[in-house]
């Protein structure tokens, strides 16, 4: 009797202090989290579908995955959409088994299907003018996908239309995102994310829109984030191929070269079995902490070949930019860094430059060739990374200025000594 009375106090003490303990904060995620950032409500060509479908891919690669995977999405969907009818922050959460958000996962071809399956975490209620690429809103929504998930880390995906280094402007040009017109420049976009994730917080950033794998604007970003994955030229509309290179992105090691090789064999693979050619597609990763030597190399080579520069013929170099007609014209914005200094310097690559490029590109890959309006692709001219030539390529006015007053890397290799 002794020791069943025993018994009882004691589960009665245990139930009494049970709610005496306070309520845990949520733990930090051991792993890598994954944000993605994603603009719909599209100006120019609608990504509605595409980017849809880039979710779709990103939950059935988590589905079959071994490992467990957090991934936060912000969706500003186009105004007329049905299912999304705010901006959104979705959460999608995988135990490595099958299972995300506490469920068997679907096995689905439809983006409605894996909708139904999202947490939706936050909605936004669009107040007239609301702008996705408004810094304001931008840190707004980080803020809040690092308070919904508090993680070691984070890696960071940008899905909409951009322009590279190049000004945006309310309804033509894109540095990056498309909310009916509406972009934020990269140096703008470099002060949202400083002022947006902590010092080495931000393991990476894939920037899955067009022609964002200049190095203009890597080194824009090179004191927030390790390494950037992008392409030079521009990207088709389909985007990455998550289904298949989206583990990549949560791994504690990430394999960068896998996921650029993964992107160039999707785009060969979709356009020969619709076009029955190879059509294009470029991608790169860059470690940014290098990025700085390389500016050195840079500013170095440019001084060495100072005389020579006036005289080079920039139509030889390999250049990344395609010119639909008047109104959309990038040609000549970025040329290959690689290229560029081996026709300075008589058909080889000084060697300081191939070093720097070797330590700061450490994964590339490319479909060589010429397809429709843009320009042909020398694999073995391709560096990975492209830059601007300043003043001797006869673009827009807009550019140049824009080049001189706003982007580090003109300072930074010296061509404000060179050009003044």
């Amino acid at each position: 009797m002794k020791r069943l009375l025993y018994l009882c106090v004691a589960i009665a003490m245990l139930a009494s202090c049970s709610n005496e303990i306070p309520e845990q904060e949520e733990a930090t995620f051991s792993g890598r989290t994954i944000l993605a950032y994603l603009v719909a409500n599209n100006s120019a060509t609608n990504l509605d579908r595409y980017l849809k479908t880039n979710i779709l891919w990103m939950y059935q690669n988590m589905a079959i995955d071994s490992d467990s995977c957090k991934l936060l999405v912000y969706y500003r969907p186009n105004q007329n959409d049905g299912l999304l009818t705010e901006p959104s922050i979705l959460e999608f959460i995988s135990d490595g088994k099958g299972h995300i958000n506490g469920r068997t996962a679907l096995s689905t071809e439809e983006f409605s299907d894996v909708f139904g399956e999202a947490t939706v975490l936050k909605t936004y209620i669009e107040t007239e003018g609301y702008n996705a690429t408004d810094p304001e809103v931008m840190m707004q929504v980080f803020r809040d996908m690092q308070t919904a998930a508090p993680s070691q880390s984070y890696g960071l995906i940008f899905g909409s239309h951009a322009s590279g280094w190049m000004p945006a402007s309310a309804t033509v040009s894109r540095a990056f995102g498309d909310d009916d017109g509406y972009s934020i420049n990269i140096p703008e976009l470099r002060d949202v994310l400083t002022n947006s994730f902590a010092s080495g917080n931000l393991d990476f950033i894939l920037l899955d829109a067009c022609m964002m794998g200049s190095v203009e604007v890597a080194y824009e970003l090179r004191n927030v984030v390790d390494y950037c994955i992008a392409s030079v030229m521009e990207t088709p509309a389909w985007g990455f191929p998550y289904q298949r290179m989206f583990h990549y992105l949560s791994d504690t090691d990430v394999d960068y070269q896998r996921i650029c090789t993964a992107f160039t064999d999707y785009c060969k693979e979709y356009f020969q079995s619709v076009y029955k050619q190879d059509g294009w597609g470029t991608c790169t990763a860059i470690d940014c902490s290098r990025l700085d030597n390389l500016a050195d190399a840079v500013a170095g080579e440019l001084q060495n070949h100072a005389a020579d520069i006036s005289t080079l013929d920039y139509q030889n170099i390999q250049q990344y930019g395609g010119r639909v007609n008047d109104r959309t014209d990038y040609r000549y914005f970025s040329f290959d860094i690689g290229d560029f200094f081996r026709q300075l310097n008589g058909g080889t690559i000084p060697a300081s430059i191939q070093t720097a490029l070797d330590q700061a590109v450490i994964a590339k890959s490319c479909i060589p060739g010429k397809y429709s309006y843009l320009p042909e692709v020398d694999a073995d001219r391709f560096c990975g990374i492209g830059m601007f030539f300043p003043e001797y390529t006869g673009v827009r006015s807009s550019w140049e200025d824009y080049y001189r007053t706003s982007i580090s890397w003109y300072q930074a290799v010296g061509w404000d000594g060179l050009l003044n």
